[in-house]
């Protein structure tokens, strides 16, 4: 699509029909159906079915996996303005046109290094600590049980006006102990910082399938050994912490202070050993297509392609070319900035799945 842009605002005087690109955007329209067709066949998320209680707690906690589709979808996006540049001026000798095209590349090349981050972000810092900490042999653990996931909405003022105020939303799960906590009240498993690249909130999806698969489970509470060295540093003073559940996967979050000070620093959560032979898996991902997210958005980009045929094989004029390419580029615009809106911010956030409580600052209550 990008190239076929690119060929009639650039070039649109090349020989036609371009085959070069109508033939690799009727392989993507063929390979999006397919897409379409596999993932609404795939599950939606399920409810993980109940296993015994686990006496060990796993000495390697796997990262959360990879979301390979959102990793190719950022490099087929940083990539396509200089495919629509190369398409545009193929192997001409224009001054114009060849800065343009190494402008385009250097672009692709930055912003390609920068993507590299969605492969090594899968974590945080304070949660690789707590895996090396289960490696290593001992880990703060209590028994607990996966309650109710949360979206906590709070109220702000801004700072910048009288009746300015903001809201800002947090998710977490309650996880209630399981044994005589003295009156405990529930922990608060937090969705962890990681994944920021290209506004991909690793964390808060990872929670939401979390909260779809274990809702009810029991397992156990993991925080590193070395928690005084994290709320020392860290400026809120929260704590990595992992929910180790007994079907043998693994939920990565973080506690904040009024969360883990009762259990660590009041040791009532003990010192406990893991085993070597035990592992906890990262949980699996549901099927990826979502109506909301993703039906208007493949109705755009379909427009936006089929809006480029008539021109690609050159059965209409100059100016009549000209501007279906600039529709077909506005359109295709409109589809990506949707589907980064809707499809990558809010995708697997089932309101369905959260409890949703308001929490305002004392100066608004």
């Amino acid at each position: 699509m990008a190239g076929g842009f690119g060929a009639t605002v650039v070039r649109y005087d090349a020989d036609t029909p371009r085959l070069d690109i109508l033939v690799p955007l009727a392989l993507a329209a063929l390979f999006v159906g397919g897409w379409v067709l596999a993932v609404r066949a795939a599950p939606l998320v399920e409810r993980l079915a109940p296993s015994p209680a686990r006496d060990g707690i796993p000495s390697t906690l796997r990262a959360i996996r990879r979301d390979w589709g959102h990793v190719a979808a950022a490099y087929l996006t940083i990539w396509a303005p200089y495919a629509a540049a190369r398409a545009a001026f193929g192997t001409g000798g224009s001054v114009v046109g060849s800065a343009f095209c190494a402008l385009t590349l250097l672009f692709a090349v930055v912003m390609s290094l920068y993507a590299t981050g969605l492969l090594t972000t899968q974590l945080g810092a304070a949660q690789r600590m707590l895996r090396e900490d289960a490696v290593s042999g001992s880990v703060h653990a209590v028994r607990v049980r996966f309650g109710p996931a949360v979206r906590e909405d709070y109220r702000r003022p801004t700072g910048t006006g009288v009746g300015s105020i903001t809201t800002t939303s947090s998710y977490y799960v309650d996880l209630l102990s399981e044994g005589d906590s003295d009156g405990q009240k529930a922990i608060r498993l937090r969705s962890m910082d990681a994944g920021a690249n290209f506004r991909i909130p690793i964390g808060e999806k990872h929670l939401s399938y979390a909260a779809a698969q274990l809702s009810g489970h029991s397992g156990w509470l993991c925080w590193p050994k070395r928690w005084k060295d994290i709320a020392g540093t860290d400026k809120q003073r929260q704590v990595s912490a992992a929910f180790v559940a007994d079907t043998g996967h693994v939920v990565w979050g973080r506690t904040a202070e009024r969360d883990w000070e009762p259990w660590l620093r009041g040791e009532a959560a003990p010192v406990r050993e893991t085993d070597s032979g035990l592992a906890a898996e990262p949980l699996p991902h549901p099927s990826r297509f979502r109506p909301e997210a993703h039906t208007a958005t493949l109705l755009i980009a379909a427009v936006a392609a089929l809006t480029t045929v008539p021109y690609l094989l050159g059965s209409v004029s100059y100016v009549v070319g000209l501007v279906l390419g600039a529709v077909a580029g506005i359109l295709a615009l409109a589809a990506g900035v949707r589907l980064g809106f809707i499809g990558v911010q809010k995708q697997n956030m089932d309101p369905e799945l959260w409890t949703v409580r308001e929490e305002a600052h004392p100066s608004l209550r």
